[in-house]
């Protein structure tokens, strides 16, 4: 019986033979260039949130370093609308090549447990790596009589729906957190929609909004200048912009706070090198004291980068929280 070697180089098949061999050397050449990869036009970070809200800030504070790392230009691209759901479905949809990256919030873990979205959280991306986290703070307008986290509750409970927060999305960190407080203390209030959370701040300022929890570095300005009070952190330790502010669980409230964490992802069929690749320079970004201390004005801090497969993990472990969560709580998209 002849093996498939000895049909390879059969000499009576000279043209298997050459054939062999052209495919042998492709399949070495194509694994050198995987192996390889480098961009070869400009890279594009989709938000899915609108431009200068937090999540647009974020992925500004990288993309000059990234861009430099990489030898091309890295855009910033805001695709708000459908809850976020239109820019997730845009990286999902975009060509798997490396070249298109998102700045991937709770939202990616949270938003098909409300609503049907032609987009998987799971099977449709692969990670890249861990960016950082931005703590929402419990803010209140001035006017408001409440001064601590727990006078609020109280407040809220004597006026049972009669109190309005800012809902950015259910499936944001914000508005989960909101969630989660009032399923711990069993207030009531109403929740009034908002794409995104810069157009928040005036009505929160002027009172037509009675509470709300906001990204730290959106709120604030506003909390320094008197216009907010802040209450109480969503973190597990204070924070360098409010060290005079408890967290919730100092405020009484252990079971409420929600992390909000950024982390890159990638349409699911991008090659292995190109992910590899972006991971390594994520890494050196995040190490950058500029981007560091960048970061640190916008009220957050940098996480470890991380492998690729660790944030794959997150992302999972989180759907499977807030599924079920959502799920129990009867929560639906307002």
């Amino acid at each position: 019986m002849k093996t498939v070697m000895s049909n390879l180089f059969n000499r009576r098949k000279p043209i298997n033979w050459l054939r062999g061999l052209l495919v042998a050397g492709l399949l070495v050449q194509s694994s050198i260039a995987a192996a390889q990869w480098a961009p070869n036009k400009p890279l594009r970070i989709v938000v899915s949130f609108p431009a200068g809200g937090i999540v647009d800030l974020m992925a500004r504070a990288v993309s000059d370093k990234l861009a430099a790392n990489l030898g091309q230009p890295v855009i910033v691209e805001a695709r708000p609308g459908g809850n976020g759901s239109i820019g997730i479905d845009a990286v999902a949809k975009a060509d798997p090549d490396g070249h298109t990256l998102l700045l991937a919030t709770l939202t990616n873990a949270t938003l098909s447990a409300f609503m049907k979205t032609p987009w998987h959280p799971t099977r449709d991306f692969a990670g890249v790596g861990m960016m950082g986290q931005v703590p929402n703070v419990a803010v209140v307008p001035s006017s408001l009589e409440p001064k601590t986290l727990k006078e609020f509750v109280e407040y809220a409970r004597a006026r049972p729906l009669q109190l309005n927060y800012a809902n950015g999305g259910n499936g944001t960190s914000p508005t989960l957190g909101v969630e989660r407080l009032k399923k711990t203390t069993g207030i009531q209030m109403i929740g009034i929609g908002y794409k995104g959370f810069p157009p928040v701040m005036p009505d929160l300022i002027s009172g037509q909004l009675q509470f709300s929890l906001v990204p730290i570095g959106v709120a604030a300005p506003h909390v320094k200048s008197g216009r907010l009070r802040a209450l109480a952190v969503a973190a597990p330790v204070r924070n360098s912009q409010f060290p005079d502010v408890p967290t919730m669980a100092q405020a009484g409230y252990p079971d409420a706070p929600v992390i909000s964490w950024y982390a890159f992802v990638v349409p699911s069929a991008t090659p292995k090198p190109a992910i590899d690749r972006l991971n390594r320079e994520l890494a050196k970004v995040l190490a950058d004291p500029e981007v560091i201390a960048r970061i640190d004005t916008i009220g957050g801090s940098t996480m470890p980068v991380g492998s690729p497969s660790e944030t794959d993990a997150l992302l999972a472990k989180e759907v499977e929280f807030w599924g079920s969560f959502i799920k129990e709580t009867g929560l639906k998209i307002e």
